[in-house]
């Protein structure tokens, strides 16, 4: 069976967490980026499933020359 099914760049995906302007006003934690080590991580916090799960939390490296992406 073959299906055409269309998978989203990063940048598509960003777009619907609120795109860069999203990540503006974030405060940062001591999460260490998995990448490069860097000790603190922004963070925000969606509901990205039904209500009664637990929210998602994204992590963007504090290191501008990195600045690498997660999810908890």
């Amino acid at each position: 069976m073959v299906t055409n099914r269309k998978y989203p760049k990063l940048k598509e995906v960003d777009d619907v967490l609120g795109g860069a302007a999203a990540w503006e006003n974030v405060d940062s934690t001591a999460e260490p980026c998995p990448k490069c080590e860097h000790p603190r991580a922004y963070f925000m916090q969606l509901q990205t499933r039904s209500a009664d799960e637990p929210m998602t939390t994204f992590y963007k490296c504090c290191n501008a020359q990195c600045g690498h992406r997660w999810r908890d």
